[in-house]
C-alpha cells in the first residue's frame, strides 16, 4: 500500500503530538513513526492478537449473524435481534 492509499487514522489530540514530535526527534515521517509503533505492538503483544483470533473463530463458527453483528458493532445480542427480527 503506497501512503497514497493509506487509510485516515483519527488519534487523540495527545497522541497526534506525540507522533508530531517523535517524528521530528528520529527524522522519520509521521507514518515511519506509526508503522513502526505497530511493528512493534505486534512484535511485544502475540498474546493479545492470538486472543482476538481466537474470539472472531469462536464468533464466526456460531454461524449466527446477529452474534456476528453484536460482536462486530460491539452491541447487545438482543439490541440486534430485536433490530433484526426474525431469524431466517
Amino acid at each position: 500500500m503506497t501512503p497514497a492509499q493509506a487509510p485516515i487514522i483519527k488519534v487523540n489530540t495527545q497522541t497526534k503530538e506525540r507522533i508530531r514530535l517523535l517524528a521530528a526527534m528520529t527524522d522519520l515521517t509521521h507514518g515511519e513513526v506509526v508503522d513502526r509503533a505497530v511493528t512493534e505492538y505486534v512484535a511485544r503483544h502475540p498474546d493479545v492478537i492470538a486472543k482476538g483470533i481466537a474470539h472472531a473463530r469462536s464468533v464466526l463458527e456460531t454461524g449466527d449473524d446477529i452474534a456476528l453483528a453484536a460482536d462486530l458493532l460491539d452491541v447487545p445480542y438482543e439490541d440486534i435481534a430485536r433490530v433484526a427480527g426474525p431469524s431466517r
